[in-house]
């Protein structure tokens, strides 16, 4: 608190203020040391990841310590601490190989079951080698024994989902409208979108299809109004339909914000294509626990995984697992 300063043989004390700690350094001094041992080896393996993984890691570094700010303010900082030291065990060698030993393991055992269980559905005529085709055959097929065999599949089949416990499958059980769904893909199973100077009326469909979902999304409001620079495309069914949604979220907030690292918040019920989209267009898909009891997801959970680098934030109405609409 003092120091001695000699002057021309005279000797007095002047007092050093001290500076107040700041509010980090008290939360600091109430931790145990093996809790600063445990956070000084964390920020360390943090910093050393991000310097071998270049801008990337910096910016995983950033949104590490930002998601470690937020989960000491809600829960404590040794719960954080907990939960971060068991994140980096995970990434550790010998535990990635333990951890991806036990998923093979248990990968390949649902595969067997899944194909036992797949195989008893079918008759034991079509188990049979002649019903089973693993390379091109040598002769063609009578196209009347083809249709016999095709329409007797489809009568087994339908006996499978016709009494309705059937989820997220079948969308109509109505015998005559998939007759004219049979016959309207018949009419056009030869048409090709790519080639509008063949197939003008595919392209008027298509346009109206559009046309219908920008107005039930409040593009339009009326057939005179702009459609505000709206638009869609039609697609082979949900999985792309995901895939696109997100490859367009992704180039908007590159084009428009800067984002390099894309991110994608979701509830972990969300739909697999989210996984997918994720791995091909080089983004982060941050997954949300959900409630065990009710199945939803918690919004302020969501709003807590969000960043400035978040591009898109999905829900469910419903979701596969539980049927139950995100809020």
């Amino acid at each position: 608190r003092f120091a001695c300063n000699t002057t021309m043989g005279t000797a007095r004390s002047i007092p050093i203020p001290i500076p107040k700690p700041s509010h980090l350094q008290n939360r600091l001094s109430t931790l145990p040391p093996t809790h600063l041992i445990a956070l000084t080896s964390l920020t360390t393996a943090l910093v050393l990841l991000s310097l071998q993984q270049g801008p990337s890691g910096l910016s995983s570094l950033s949104q590490s310590l930002r998601q470690w700010i937020r989960w000491s303010r809600r829960l404590g900082p040794s719960s954080a601490l907990r939960y971060y030291g068991l994140r980096i065990a995970k990434c550790l060698p010998w535990t990635k190989r333990r951890i991806r030993n036990e998923l093979d393991e248990k990968r390949d055992a649902m595969v067997r079951d899944a194909e036992a269980e797949w195989n008893e559905l079918l008759d034991d005529a079509a188990k049979t080698e002649a019903q089973t085709h693993l390379f091109l055959p040598k002769r063609t097929s009578d196209r009347d024994g083809i249709l016999t065999l095709l329409t007797e599949w489809s009568r087994k089949e339908r006996e499978l989902w016709e009494g309705g416990r059937a989820s997220g499958a079948i969308y109509h059980g109505n015998e005559k409208f998939h007759e004219f769904l049979g016959k309207a893909y018949g009419l056009f199973s030869v048409a090709n979108p790519l080639h509008p100077d063949l197939f003008p009326y595919v392209r008027k469909t298509e346009g109206e299809v559009v046309a219908m979902m920008i107005h039930l999304f409040r593009g339009r409001t009326s057939r005179d109004d702009d459609d505000g620079g709206c638009c869609g495309t039609l697609t082979s069914g949900g999985t792309e339909s995901i895939l696109l949604a997100c490859k367009a979220h992704r180039d908007r907030a590159r084009d428009l914000r800067g984002i390099v690292s894309p991110e994608i918040v979701a509830p972990t019920t969300v739909h697999a294509a989210f996984q997918k989209a994720a791995h091909y267009f080089g983004m982060r898909l941050i997954l949300v626990d959900v409630d065990e009891r009710t199945g939803l997801v918690d919004v302020d959970d969501v709003r807590r995984n969000m960043t400035r680098n978040t591009v898109l934030v999905a829900g469910s109405a419903p979701n596969f697992p539980h049927g139950v609409i995100d809020p």
